[in-house]
């Protein structure tokens, strides 16, 4: 996710002026220091939000993991792998012991125990601030068994809960600095990750120093880097063509093919389990998608192959509610993807004439935050007419699109269709949760109800993971294809491009949780 997309789909959490910790204060004027040279990343936005627990913005996340650590983390399968933890036991359906690394430290020097761990926890999943991960965790007891092993007890099992563990948002926190109110994490950042925060300029750059005190003894090989706030694509393109910066990051899909035309540049097209989707108002004021046969007839005329095809240049692929990055082909032999397309457009006009409306008249939003929407939109618009929609593109600002679309209020909702892009993370689970009616109050805005999804989720939630789970995911499909409220469209694939003339640097081939610098503790120059 960049700039303001949100790592499920919706939600962020805002600062005023992100700043350094009190331990780390900003010097205006005081220069960057350049040797040694550190690592440059030209990154396309600023951090919106300094705490994990709260944020909702892959933009802020790929900073987290820089800084902070989580209990585990994924491999390039996605397949659970070790972090904080260095080992785990599930002893029961619902409880789980954690062996915590015994090096582990803060920046600050500060031992990592497992009263950060309960304490994070516990903060997470505190009942009252409602975040969206500790919903993702649901009901939990956390408990030190001595300093360096913790055992969490669900209230109900929840096969996701490895996988939840490996994402941002549930990084471990020093929660003995912010219960001694010496650390506020909504003002700074402290952990004990690879690297701390030495300096920050709003909206310019941050000056990241090596932890000293990081577990991975000797690392990372890198003692500093840099994350320079590019917005403009163009500027990143040109830092990488002089050298003057060693990696960045992109949204725009021509990023393969402006990299591939520059000298000593490697481009990387990293596979996600991330999908663009198409979101229909069955709630917001005089929509016509109130009715659940024109959503229908909507999504029956979706072409994904072309938007694959005129989009992404064939560097992306059709998408499903349960992302095809993990293997499992549970939504395939749906109707809106298996039909001929000829069939599919007469049912949906079939369909918008039941309906008693024929000719609907929709906009639909295409967020000025991603060059992606407003390309995907121009193919969606003559699809949709063909079944006899009549479709005005609207490309609006982030801050309406956000006030309209992306709203907790529902007297603010005020949309047609608009687009946007989920997450997959590393278990179906995740994603497949955004469907409930009530698990996310932006979504709660627009989405019809319908019971039956949110007693088939308690069930997916609770079942292990195999036949009897897919067959129950598979169902979720269904019911998903039925309301037609959110549609799956497409991947979204990310970019990276990285000078291989300065750099030695590995990059996922296939990534969920937005840990674009999962290896750099290994980085290191040519």
């Amino acid at each position: 996710m960049t700039g303001i997309s949100c790592a499920f789909g919706r939600g962020r959490a805002w600062l005023p002026a992100v700043v350094a910790a009190a331990s780390l204060l900003v010097l205006p004027g005081l220069a960057f220091a350049q040797n040694p040279k550190p690592l440059i990343w030209g990154k396309p936005s600023e951090v919106l939000s300094t705490d994990p627990h709260s944020s909702g913005d892959g933009s802020s996340w790929t900073v987290f993991y820089l800084i902070y650590d989580q209990l585990l983390s994924t491999d390039d399968k996605l397949n659970i792998t070790p972090k904080l933890a260095e080992s785990w036991e599930q002893v029961s359906p619902t409880s789980y012991v954690f062996k915590l690394r015994k090096n582990a430290a803060f920046s600050n020097g500060r031992p990592l125990t497992s009263a950060d761990v309960v304490g994070s926890l516990k903060r997470l999943t505190d009942p009252q601030k409602a975040r969206g991960w500790g919903k993702q965790i649901g009901g939990v007891n956390v408990v030190a068994i001595d300093a360096h092993t913790v055992r969490i007890d669900l209230a109900k099992p929840n096969t996701s809960l490895l996988s939840i563990l490996s994402v941002a948002t549930t990084s471990i926190l020093p929660m003995k600095e912010i219960e001694a109110g010496n650390f506020d994490p909504a003002k700074g950042m402290l952990g004990s990750g690879p690297y701390k925060v030495a300096q920050h300029r709003q909206d310019e750059a941050w000056l990241l120093e090596r932890n000293p005190h990081y577990w991975q003894s000797g690392k990372p090989l890198m003692d500093k880097m840099t994350i320079r706030v590019m917005p403009d694509d163009a500027a990143r393109l040109a830092g990488l063509r002089d050298g003057s910066i060693d990696v960045a990051t992109f949204e725009n899909p021509d990023t393969p093919r402006l990299l591939a035309a520059i000298p000593s540049v490697q481009p990387v097209v990293q596979k996600t389990p991330n999908y663009f989707h198409l979101d229909l108002s069955g709630l917001s004021g005089n929509s016509v998608f109130k009715d659940r046969r024109v959503r229908q007839a909507a999504a029956l005329v979706v072409d994904r192959p072309a938007i694959v095809n005129a989009v992404f240049g064939g560097e992306s692929a059709v998408e499903y509610a349960v992302p095809s990055a993990f293997g499992k082909k549970l939504c395939e032999g749906l109707p809106s993807y298996t039909l001929p397309r000829k069939e599919r457009v007469a049912k949906a006009k079939a369909l918008l004439k039941e309906a008693g409306n024929p000719n609907p008249r929709i906009n639909l939003i295409a967020s000025s935050v991603l060059v992606t929407y407003p390309l995907i939109a121009q193919v969606l618009q003559p699809q949709l007419q063909e079944a006899g929609f009549s479709v005005q593109v609207q490309q609006v600002p982030v801050a309406d699109w956000y006030k309209r679309v992306l709203t907790t209020n529902p007297k603010d909702s005020n949309f047609d269709a608009s687009l946007t892009w989920f997450a997959g993370f590393s278990d179906p689970g995740i994603v497949l949760n955004w469907w409930t009616s009530g698990f996310s109050p932006v979504f709660t805005t627009f989405l019809e109800p319908v019971p039956e999804y949110g007693e088939l989720m308690a069930q997916i939630r609770q079942t292990p993971n195999g036949p009897e789970r897919d067959k129950l995911m598979t169902r979720a499909c269904g019911l998903i294809e039925s309301s037609a409220n959110m549609i799956p469209l497409v991947g979204k694939p990310d970019y990276i491009g990285f000078r291989r003339d300065q750099l030695d640097a590995r990059f996922g081939t296939l990534e969920g949780n937005f840990d674009v610098f999962k290896y750099v503790a290994d980085f290191k120059r040519r």
